[in-house]
């Protein structure tokens, strides 16, 4: 097994590989976590606790108070846990999808890229159904996926996408698992999710842009002058992200 050390050596090069500019990429991601914040945790009333589904290097964590005990994170992989716990990030181990905590007992789920790797939709159902067990009448969830329709057989470049994940499937999952659905958004990539005629233009010519990456030819002739690397720099900096939020009411007339 990897220590540590060797995993956080391997972090920065994956970062180093799948992204245009490091630098700029940090920053794409903390304007990412703030319209977050503003769109969906910022409404959120104090006391309120949030549950953040295997966050990794760069969760949410270092844009909200953790001070007033509203945060949780559970994390799956160890060296990861080990390094929230040395930030005295207040995180608990997870065996998906077995959730360590009590019946309603939270507010506020979210699952930033993740439910993807599960390896099937059954995998997910469960997870879905034991989110909505530790939620509160009245809580919500945020699920944030990639955009399959999207991306197409980009999709399955990353080898640890375990399922494919489009708006109607996650929302009929939702649905099944008698979640009710608050509304969506479409991102571009991790730099924004604003929704305005702007963006929508900017989605359409990302859509153009990654048609023209999937083309045969275009792949082999970026392979032949070298440039295929920087192809997966492009559509690993800004795949199309579809963010769903869903609620649940009174759990005790839908579970009769």
């Amino acid at each position: 097994m990897a220590d540590k050390t060797s995993i956080q050596c391997l972090e920065k090069e994956l970062n180093h590989d799948g992204l245009i500019i490091p630098t700029d990429y940090v920053i794409m991601k903390k304007n990412f976590k703030k319209e977050l914040i503003k769109f969906y945790l910022g409404r959120l009333s104090e006391g309120d606790k949030i549950l953040d589904l295997n966050p990794g290097f760069e969760g949410i964590y270092n844009e909200i108070d953790l001070s007033q005990g509203k945060y949780l994170a559970l994390e799956q992989n160890p060296n990861i846990r080990s390094f929230l716990e040395e930030r005295s990030i207040p995180v608990k181990n997870w065996n998906i999808p077995s959730i360590p905590l009590e019946d309603n007992s939270i507010d506020y789920v979210l699952s930033t890229p993740f439910i993807e790797h599960l390896p099937t939709y059954i995998d997910a159902l469960n997870l879905l159904i034991e989110i909505r067990r530790v939620l509160k009448p009245g809580g919500k969830i945020l699920l944030i996926v990639p955009n399959y329709l999207s991306l197409k057989e980009i999709f399955f470049e990353d080898y640890k996408h375990g399922w494919v994940t489009t708006r109607k499937r996650i929302k009929d999952m939702l649905l099944d698992c008698h979640y009710e659905i608050l509304g969506f958004r479409y991102t571009i990539g991790w730099i924004t999710m604003k929704m305005n005629p702007l963006t929508a233009f900017l989605r359409f010519g990302i859509s153009i842009v990654f048609a023209v990456l999937r083309l045969n030819i275009v792949e082999r002739l970026m392979e032949t002058f070298k440039l295929d690397v920087l192809g997966n720099k492009i559509k690993k900096t800004v795949f199309e992200l579809i963010v769903i939020e869903a609620g649940i009411g009174n759990k005790k007339e839908v579970d009769k």
